[in-house]
């Protein structure tokens, strides 16, 4: 049930917060028990959209192994006790970790609760779900990140996690391209089908420039990283472009896949640039490593990417082509 894809952004966006606060020079225990709150608070989330999605997942995934519901390797009692188990674990080791930890696991198994279950079972309203996973996806592992680190919110904080939840917010309405043929076979109206196609690439891309605008003011003044990071919006923007004039399913998860490793470029490039920033590396090493994770992805981005690869953005809330909880 842990959807390592989607738990590896997780972590991610954890530890971008103690990063960013200049607190990952040595490893402390309360991060690894803030990795296990996430997982484990993640893992409640997933069996709860299993659970409540089963039909719809019947018919989008009907074999795969991280449905072992559908699969028939799991029963609705085991996925219930799961739950309840992790749902205890995770707020009493959040407990051991700090006050803002507790807030934001109790706020993660609400969302956990009203995204997939009725009667408010936000995943079928179209304007609700996006907004709802971009917070569950960054705004809470950034702040168990803070809380595992020992640092106080700031402003700066608050751009960081606004700019990356308008982008992901953007990034979980095409988790719907592939989930088409059950959500419209059940009636589970997502914005992708209650707006259609247009609509929803050119919401996308407004989150795209808005969050790109948001995040360039939250980003160190070094012109080599933010020179990066601009042309993997840049390489985002163009898959766009192709999953709006493409009509074939397989073009368009493709197009998505790859829109989204640059995404997660964005994170991992800021992440390294800061942690060999707090080791003291000087200008000339900072733009070395930066150019060279630039020039990695862009090796991995002009090679073939399959729709089938595409990087599961199933969260326990919802099951997406991004990603997905996504950056």
């Amino acid at each position: 049930m842990l959807r390592y894809r989607a738990a590896s952004l997780l972590v991610l966006f954890l530890l971008l917060a103690p990063a960013i606060h200049d607190r990952l020079q040595t490893l402390r225990w309360q991060l690894f028990a803030g990795v296990l709150v996430l997982f484990a608070s993640y893992i409640v989330a997933t069996c709860l959209n299993d659970v409540f999605d089963y039909e719809v997942d019947r018919v989008n995934h009907p074999a795969a192994k991280e449905r072992p519901l559908v699969t028939g390797t799991a029963t609705l009692q085991q996925l219930a006790a799961v739950a309840l188990a992790l749902a205890a674990v995770s707020v009493g080791v959040a407990a051991l970790i700090g006050p803002l930890a507790v807030g934001a696991v109790v706020v993660s198994l609400l969302i956990n609760v009203v995204y997939s279950a009725p009667p408010v079972r936000l995943c079928a309203r179209p304007l609700a779900a996006a907004p709802v996973l971009a917070f569950a996806y960054v705004a809470v592992p950034y702040a168990i990140g803070l809380a595992s680190a020992g640092a106080a919110p700031d402003a700066l904080d608050a751009r960081v996690v606004g700019a990356f939840m308008v982008l992901f917010a953007g990034r979980m309405l095409l988790k719907d391209f592939r989930d088409r043929r059950g959500d419209t076979a059940f009636g589970k109206r997502t914005f992708l089908l209650a707006y259609g196609k247009p609509a929803t690439v050119l919401t996308v891309l407004g989150c795209l420039v808005a969050g790109d605008a948001l995040l360039v003011t939250s980003l160190p003044p070094n012109l080599v990283l933010i020179a990066v990071v601009e042309t993997y919006f840049a390489a985002i923007g163009f898959e766009l472009y192709r999953l709006w004039r493409d009509v074939e399913t397989e073009r368009e998860l493709t197009a998505i896949a790859r829109g989204a490793r640059m995404g997660n470029a964005v994170l991992i490039t800021w992440l390294g640039f800061l942690l060999l920033h707090s080791a003291g590396a000087g200008l000339t090493e900072l733009a070395a490593l930066v150019i060279a994770l630039g020039a990695t992805f862009w090796v991995a981005f002009v090679l073939p990417a399959s729709a089938a690869a595409a990087p599961a953005t199933s969260t326990g809330k919802a099951t997406a082509s991004e990603p997905a909880r996504a950056s």
